[in-house]
């Protein structure tokens, strides 16, 4: 909204723009803004002209751009400095024209450590999810893939769940060094997910299984038909409200022959202990509709569970406090189904430290291997 703060008027610049607006910077002339927004799996850079209310334009595309800072010389309004990146680019700082949306590449200090990795093509495609609507999703194929062979497949599934994944580097559970073992790797932008309309975001509120449950079951239908899959070796899994999601794939019908459960809330009930739980509940208290809240509960379909599960916690964890992860391994040794419990007594919702991020790597990559062996056959 622009203010006139001296007649007290305002003017609507982005009212029938669907995406969510933020960290607004202003060309030096005052006749334009400029921000970084989250679109459709891409963070773009819109311009919101103040002569054409309501009618923002995309100045880029492809990839991602962030870190936006506009030069504050009117006459070099057109200038701007950003961070540029993708799944395959490292945040690179360039020059982007705010015409054009041209970038040159301003640094070049990530290229050596680079040179010696071989990356596998990221493609971007669209499937039919829930009830028929589109539903986007990265694939990431291992290097030196082969058409002629077929491969597992290693479906992430992102948190949030309001945080659609973008065409970026992902730092903790990156698309490439799991593609790198022998793997299609897939991130799908479920119901839910952000930067592609209010709608969207909203459609699975208050149930945050039902849709985003058959999202990935159409998923890995969708892969099952590519020649190159091979349906027999997919494993599945996540962190935050993705481990959540794969506590949920447990209880219910999936092709996966292992999960992995990273910080997931398995017990809707004891997330009262959450570092945000002391907020009133947007939608319905436990205590008000129990039944229909402990739907929404992964614990609640434990008598379904029999898919082999790694559990990874930290135990400074108050996103998701520890005895969820603890309760899920637990429900699992006594349900007598193979599952691994990892346990960080110094990391948190995230795992920070290089050595325990290591680790965790090589954890994952022995479980999944030992469920689903990589390479094309």
């Amino acid at each position: 909204m622009i203010i006139d703060r001296i007649g007290g008027t305002t003017r609507d610049l982005s009212g029938s723009f669907d995406r969510s607006v933020g960290d607004l910077l202003w060309r030096a002339d005052s006749k334009a803004l400029y921000s970084a927004i989250d679109d459709a799996a891409t963070n773009r850079i819109y311009r919101f002209d103040l002569a054409a209310p309501g009618k923002p334009r995309a100045i880029t595309t492809t990839p991602s751009f962030s870190g936006l800072a506009i030069a504050r010389d009117a006459g070099a309004r057109s200038a701007a400095v950003a961070l540029r990146q993708s799944f395959s680019e490292p945040p690179t700082l360039v020059r982007l024209g705010l015409t054009d949306g041209v970038a040159t590449r301003l640094t070049d200090f990530n290229d050596a450590a680079l040179a010696g990795v071989p990356l596998g093509k990221v493609e971007s495609v669209t499937y039919a999810g829930s009830g028929g609507t589109p539903i986007q999703m990265w694939v990431v194929h291992p290097p030196g893939f082969d058409p002629a062979k077929r491969y597992p497949v290693f479906m992430l599934l992102h948190g949030g769940p309001h945080n659609g994944i973008q065409d970026a580097v992902q730092w903790r559970w990156n698309a490439h060094v799991f593609a790198s073992w022998g793997y299609i790797v897939t991130w799908h932008n479920f119901h839910g997910s952000s930067g592609f309309g209010q709608t969207f975001t909203d459609s699975i509120n208050p149930d945050r299984i039902t849709r985003p449950y058959e999202d990935t079951i159409a998923a890995a239908q969708w892969l099952a038909a590519r020649p190159y899959v091979d349906a027999s070796r997919m494993v599945a899994g996540g962190g935050s409200y993705g481990g959540f999601l794969a506590a949920t794939l447990l209880g219910r019908p999936h092709p996966f022959k292992a999960l992995i459960a990273h910080a997931a809330v398995y017990n809707n009930f004891t997330q009262m202990a959450a570092d945000y739980a002391g907020e009133t509940d947007r939608f319905f208290e436990f205590w008000e509709r129990p039944e229909e809240f402990a739907r929404y509960s992964p614990h609640t379909s434990a008598g379904n569970f029999v898919t082999p599960t790694l559990v990874i916690h930290g135990q400074n964890d108050l996103r998701v406090p520890v005895n969820h992860g603890i309760e899920l391994f637990h429900t699992l040794q006594r349900r007598g189904i193979p599952s691994k419990f990892v346990y960080y007594p110094d990391e948190n919702h995230w795992i920070l430290k290089p050595q325990n991020s290591l680790f965790w790597y090589r954890t994952v990559r022995d479980w999944v291997e030992q469920y689903a062996p990589p390479g094309g056959q």
